[in-house]
């Protein structure tokens, strides 16, 4: 089966973290790629405390994909590729695809390797994304829009370690 949580609201990787902690509990192997992120956030620690293998890329000093030079760009795509290469080849049972949509959309990733790991048979898959993106929607058996309505960036408050991170 494939998840896809989506949108603008806060909460689409905690619910991913949530099912792979569910999952992990129950004894299935467990994988997390994040995409665009540095591997610094708050979760990575307890999933890896579960047993959960996690994979990210290791950019200091630049937080987003868009601020990075060509070369760091090409550096991280080499790295999301190779993490997709890890988890086709681990023989996990769940796949937490963190940022998928967005790596996606900002060419950050190999569309082919994607299209492999989404069609691995008996794995429970769940990716997220900010945007919408028809192939992801195509595919998936569960669809979860996030919806922003409140959020404390819009009264300027910089994001909390343990709650944004």
């Amino acid at each position: 089966m494939i998840h896809y949580y989506f949108g603008k609201g806060k909460g689409k990787t905690s619910a991913a973290v949530g099912a792979c902690i569910r999952a992990a509990g129950s004894g299935l192997r467990c994988v997390m790629i994040q995409f665009l992120k540095n591997g610094t956030s708050s979760e990575v620690a307890l999933l890896r405390k579960c047993g959960i293998d996690v994979f990210s890329c290791d950019f200091e000093g630049v937080r987003f994909f868009s601020g990075m030079t060509a070369e760091e760009q090409q550096r991280v795509i080499l790295a999301h590729n190779e993490n997709l290469r890890r988890v086709i080849a681990g023989a996990y049972q769940v796949i937490v695809l963190d940022e998928l949509g967005d790596a996606v959309q900002k060419h950050a990733v190999d569309a082919a390797l994607v299209e492999t790991v989404l069609a691995l048979p008996d794995t429970e898959i769940v990716m997220t994304g900010h945007k919408c993106a028809e192939q992801f929607m195509q595919c998936a058996d569960y669809i979860t829009e996030f919806q922003c309505i409140a959020h404390p960036y819009q009264k300027g408050q910089k994001a909390r370690k343990g709650f944004e991170f």
